[in-house]
Parts: C-alpha cells; structure tokens; sequence
C-alpha cells in the first residue's frame, strides 16, 4: 500500500503514544490550538468501517515492511499477539477460565495463516475469543450483582491479590464466582468512605450494565483495532495502531498547552496506572499523586458520585478524569508504599490549564564550601515548532533556553555545572542534537541503526557560541529516558563529566515514525501505524536499550527500589552494540578520578543519618514483595463512616429548623467544618510515602507517630518528581552530587599542579 508521507512523525520520547486500550494514553484534554488546517476540518458522517478482516492483514503487514526487527509472521509472534489479545480483553482474569484458553490456544499456531487468507473467526467468529468474551462478560454480570447482594463482612481478616501476574486462571465457576466476590468486596472498601453502601451498590450494578452493553456494542472497528494494537504489542513496547481518533489525538500533542490534571496514564492488568505526572500541572503542582500508583475510583465532580475503574477501558477512565478548568476531580488511590504495604487514600485535584513556563530550562546556584555549583534543570528536549520556523534563535525550545541558563551560569562565575535529568522523560531529536554541544567541542551524538542494520551518524548542532567545557556533572534517575540518555551516553562516552543518580536510566533505546493510513469513505486517515523503525547507539558503540546508563557513582535513592525501566516492559527489545563510530574520540579518560570520587561519596553518605535511613528503607523494600492488600476495614475508614452519617443527620436537622438561627450555625458548622478539613488536608499532604496501611488507623497523627527515618524521606519524595524548582530543601541528591562534582574539581586541581 501507499502510505501519506506528508505525515511521518519521529520520535524519541519513553511515553508519546496515545491508545485508549492499550499501554499508554496521556490525559491531555483539549487543545487549545490545532496543528493545521486539516485537523480542523469537520468530517462528514462516517459509516464506512476503517479497519475488517482484509484490511486487518495488509496493517500487520505493514507493521512487518517498517519494523526494526521482525520481517515475517513467526511462530512466536502468534504466541505473544494470542496472549496479548487476551490480556487486554481480561486482564484481572475475571471472565475467561483455563477451559477457554486451553480450546483457544489450539487454534494459536495456524492464526497468521487464517488471517491473511481473511479468515478471522478465531477473533471475531461466532465461536471465536470476542463472542466467548461477550459470554463470559453476561455471566459475569450476574456473578458480580449476586456477589452485591450479599453484605460484606469487612471484619473477617481476608486478602485479595492484586498482582495479576500471580493469579492463574479460573479451573471453575465456583473459583470464578469466589474471585468476584472478593473483587466486590475490595471495590466496596475503596468506595465507601465516601458514600453509604446503597448508593454504592445502585451504582455498580449500573456500571456492570454498563460495562456489558458496552462490549456488546463494540463495532467491527473497535474489535478488529484491538486485535491489531495486540499485535503491535507483541513486536516491542512502543509500537501501536492509531485509530482515526487516537491519531488525531496524537497530532494534537503537539500543542504546547492543555487542560488537564497533568498526567499520562496505561493500563496494566486491569488497573488504570499513573505513568508520569506533567510538569507544571495541577498533579506536579499537589505533590500527592506519584508514578505507579493505581487509580481504583474516580469522582469526576458532575454530580454522577465516586465510580469504581477497575477493569474499566482507560479511554472511559479519561473521559471521567478530564473536565473543564477549574473543576474539581477526586482520585481514589492504591499505591505500594517503599515498605512493600499497600496503602488506600483519596486525592482531590484541581483540572488546571498545563503553562509550559513551567516546563522549561532553568537553572540556580547552590553554594558549597566558597564553591558555587551552577544547577541546571531540564525536565524535557521540548520546542515550538511552528515559532521556530519563523524565528529559530529566538523561539521557545530547550536548546534556546538551555544556552540562555548556560550564559547566565557563565556570568555568575560558578565552578561547574550539575545537570538535573532526573525528571527527563525524553523529546525533540533535534534539540538533543544541538544540546549535547553545548557541552562537547564538535560531537558525535548518536549512532542510529536501522532495520536493514545501516548505521547514520547523527552529529551535534551549530552553536551560536563555543560551548561550556568546565566540570561537569549529570544526575539521573530511573526516569531519566531516551533523548536524555543520549546526552548521558555522550557525555559518558567522551570522558566529558561525570554521570551519578540512580545506578541506572530508564533504558529506551528505540525510534519510532507514525506513518499515516490514506482515508476512506470521507475520511481524512483510516488510522496510523506507530512502529518502531530503528535503534540508536552512543558514539562508542554501545546500545542504551534496556540497560540504560550506567551511573559512574550512585547515590541512594529510594526510587532504586522500583521496578521501573524498560526492562520492565513486555517483549521489550534486547540490548546490543555496534561498532564505535570511526571519527569518536573520547576527550578524558575518567576511570581513575571516577574511583576515587566513589569513596569520598561513599565515606560521606556512611557519615549521613538521611543516607542511612534511604539504604534502610531500600533493603527493606528489596526483601518485601508483598502484593496482597487487606479486606478488613481499619479504623479510620469506621470513624470516617460514623462521621458522615453524623454529618448528614446533621444537615437533615439543619434543614428541618427553618429558623434564623440557621444562617448563624451554618456559618458556625461551616467554618468548624473548613478548619477541620484543612487540618486533615494538611495531615494528609504532611504524611510519608512510608505510612503502611496498619499505621492509616491513626490519621490525625500519622507525622507524629511516624518514624524520624520514615518522615526524612517521604519529605524529600513528596517533592521529587516533578517540582518545578531548580533546588528543592530537601534533595539530598543533588546535594550529594553537587558534593561530587566539588571533589572532582578538587582532585583534578591538585592532579594539574602535581
């Protein structure tokens, strides 16, 4: 087939896909400006379908003509697509039994075969996986509204696991209905300290009426789409098929404001997952909500009260999150505590517009014994390409404003540069380009290999004058991904500075395009294929794919002790290394002032009561891997429950004494009721990410009770990930590698006079 080639789009960010029902999709609501002129066209009525059995094959097919490795349709990619699909239909194992599967995964090795000879019945057939699925979802329904009849005893001490990976499926029905009975029960538990338990049954049987109607009103479209996206799926992480909408969507990201909470979300096992926080926006700005916690209720503020999105699709997940500014949206969270507990707790945020301000290149100036250390944060390789066009050297891009702090850092005089990549999740090859010479005389910035093993040498932009070649240091995180693991990749490579943080990256090591399908049927597009066409290598030759940059000293950080990184991904592609590029010369050979900046480091964190109590708290987190969460209710969720139904009868009263007396206490309750919410708002905002769910019993006292170690580093985790300040109170990180960089200028002093 021809493809569009007026819309190929490169990327190089960890998270830019959009896909309502696959890994990621970002909460980023409505654009204020579109992209062009074509996005602003109103289509017409659309009844045409976009994507069925035929097209279905051509689509893989063209996943297989541009991917990077795979070329044909192996057997093992029958096996993942198969899982895949699976997975994303019931991922909680809630529906389908091993029965299912098993008759199903007889059919798996003739799969491709069927499809390209227009046979989908395996997908879509009358005894196929979708129609077995409806089935299984009817059955369900009944199963989860008998299991709301019955009163839940949240006394008895019971345990539901909430790692989808350790359930196998169902033998039985009575092993399925038990699975559902928990399953409400926990779903319960999450939603009602909020409302009383009528309302919440009322609600849920709705939602499983709902959630039933809705798969069986899926369009050919929409079935055929996910089967495609499992195939995507299965060829690595960051591959997917856009539907017209989601490529839309995708276009629109482009823009540089939105509304928003100021998160991206995916979907993993059936749980709405935070995958990043925006900088600058409502969530950064709370400080509350935080990578990988787990979305298991939403009240979106529209007066429909608290929904239960466990299992729900994540394009209807988004649509309750979004909503106009300054509305209001509550968050119930589920979040795996540093000590391995899980821990349950609501969140109310404000949907705010997302200002890029506060996104940009800025710098300050920490001072350490008489040494000034110029601190440089970059939270993303970001650029305004339409006002880059017509003014390049004045425009909004983190080249531009990144040579701006660099100049202001040089007129301060300071002693080297620290550079903040930890939040960095990625951006504009371009910019990175240009940004890795602002460090390195005429680099070499990246080697990019594509699927037919061709190697091009990608080199360092134009500067508008000679680059900062004094000490350097690069601090990065687990977060710390794709574009900005090239600048750490180079910078290593080249001997240039030194690289602390985490022991490593994120590990994206890969390249995608988004090549548009022609539309039909008055479409503008039929979709787009993302694909994953090429990966880069640093100059020396080595891969950055999966083992990301090794730091050259780590600092301990209690975000060691998440599983977070590429690795993590499924079908996630291997590490490899090419030649180094001909022309690469390293500036510096490190490896020996690298030795001894390790043990000063060391000899300080040792000597540090903050240090000592993070390595605690790593280890502990290291030896428990504990994913079950209690069905009991604790203390605090009776108190909240017995002070809700006090606080209604209250109203009830209220409203029954039509007095003038009235005006009077309601001010008087109200202004009670504000200082006691600010006082549990506070208590909540003030309490450590360590707080394990024994300890939520006593909430009013949660800073006071909780240990020294336990509140150093949740003050210093509750601020980390995406504040916009360059130099936080409590970043002892950056401390220590601002101690790091000192020693080296130090050592190398005394080196130069010797």
């Amino acid at each position: 087939m021809i493809f569009n080639k007026t819309r190929v789009f490169l990327t190089i960010a960890a998270v830019t896909i959009t896909v309502p029902i696959g890994q990621y999709f970002k909460i980023i609501p409505t654009f204020q400006n579109a992209n062009s002129e074509e996005s602003n066209k109103k289509n017409p009525k659309i009844v045409a379908a976009y994507l069925g059995c035929a097209t279905l094959s051509e689509r893989m097919k063209d996943f297989l003509k541009n991917h990077y490795v795979f070329r044909t349709f192996e057997p093992e990619l029958a096996k993942r697509t198969f899982d895949t699909f699976i997975k994303l239909l019931d991922p909680g194992k809630l529906y389908f039994t091993q029965d299912d599967i098993n008759e199903f995964q007889k059919q798996q090795p003739d799969l491709f075969k069927n499809i390209n000879n227009y046979d989908c019945r395996l997908i879509t057939g009358e005894n196929g996986i979708y129609e077995r699925y409806r089935k299984r979802i009817t059955e369900a329904t009944i199963l989860a509204k008998e299991a709301l009849k019955q009163n839940q005893d949240f006394t008895k001490d019971e345990f539901i696991e909430t790692d989808r990976k350790k359930i196998e499926w169902a033998k039985s029905t009575d092993e399925l209905k038990e699975r559902w009975r928990k399953t409400i029960k926990f779903i319960i538990l999450n939603m009602k300290d909020s409302d009383d338990l009528e309302k919440i049954r009322t609600r849920l049987i709705k939602r499983y009426d709902l959630i039933k109607k809705d798969i069986d009103s899926k369009s050919s479209d929409e079935r055929f789409s996910l089967f495609l996206n499992s195939f995507a799926f299965s060829l690595d992480p960051h591959s997917s098929f856009l539907t017209p909408i989601d490529n839309a969507q995708f276009q629109a990201d482009f823009s540089l404001k939105f509304v928003g909470i100021g998160a991206t979300l995916k979907s993993v096992d059936g749980y709405t997952v935070i995958d990043s926080v925006v900088p600058g926006g409502a969530a950064a700005k709370d400080g509350r909500l935080k990578k990988n916690d787990k979305i298991v209720a939403v009240d979106s503020g529209d007066n429909s009260g608290i929904q239960d999105v466990i299992e729900m699709d994540l394009s209807k997940v988004v649509q309750l999150i979004r909503g106009k500014e300054g509305t209001t949206v509550k968050l119930v969270i589920l979040r795996k505590e540093i000590d391995g507990k899980i821990s349950r707790f609501t969140i109310a945020l404000k949907r705010a517009v997302v200002q890029i301000k506060d996104n940009e290149a800025k710098s300050d100036v920490m001072t350490i014994n008489n040494k000034k250390i110029g601190i440089l944060n970059l939270p993303s390789f970001y650029i305004d390409y339409k006002g880059c066009q017509d003014s390049p050297s004045t425009c909004r891009s983190s080249y531009n404003d990144m040579y701006r702090e660099i100049k202001k850092l040089k007129q301060l005089k300071v002693d080297g540069i620290v550079l903040d990549l930890r939040r960095n999740g990625g951006g504009d090859l371009n910019e990175t380009q240009k940004i890795v010479s602002l460090f390195i005389k005429n680099p070499i910035v990246t080697q990019v290999e594509d699927k037919d093993k061709n190697v091009r040498i990608l080199l360092g932009g134009e500067l508008k004058e000679d680059p900062y070649l004094g000490p350097l240091g690069i601090l990065v995180s687990k977060y710390t991904a794709s574009a900005s693991e090239i600048v750490s990749g180079a910078v290593q490579d080249y001997g240039r500075g030194i690289i602390m943080g985490n022991s490593r990256t994120f590990g994206k090591g890969t390249v995608q395009t988004v090549i548009e399908v022609p539309g039909t049927g008055g479409r503008v597009t039929n979709g787009a294929i993302h694909v994953t066409i090429a990966k880069f290598f640093r100059p020396s030759g080595k891969s950055n794919q999966e083992k990301g940059i090794l730091s050259d000293i780590v600092i301990p950080d209690i975000i060691e002790a998440t599983e977070i990184g590429e690795k993590e991904n499924d079908y996630a592609l291997p590490y490899t290394i090419i030649k180094a590029s001909r022309d690469f010369k390293p500036e510096k050979d490190l490896s020996s002032l690298i030795v001894n900046l390790q043990k000063l480091s060391k000899e300080r964190i040792e000597k540090s009561d903050e240090f000592k109590k993070i390595n605690e708290a790593i280890e502990k987190a290291k030896k428990e891997k504990n994913t079950l969460v209690s069905l009991k209710e604790s203390k605090t969720t009776l108190a909240k429950g017995a002070q809700t139904k006090q606080s209604k009868e209250k109203i009830v009263n209220n409203k029954e004494n039509a007095s003038k007396e009235k005006n009077a206490n309601n001010k008087e309750n109200a202004s009670k009721e504000k200082n006691a919410n600010n006082k549990e708002n506070a208590s909540k905002e003030n309490s450590s990410l360590d707080k394990i769910a024994n300890n939520s019993e006593n909430t009013g006292k949660n800073k006071k009770s909780s240990s020294a170690s336990n509140e150093s580093i949740a003050e210093d985790e509750d601020n980390f990930e995406f504040s916009p300040k360059v130099i936080r109170k409590n970043d002892i990180q950056l401390r220590e590698a601002a101690n790091i960089l000192i020693d080296s200028i130090r050592l190398t002093s005394n080196n130069n006079k010797n």
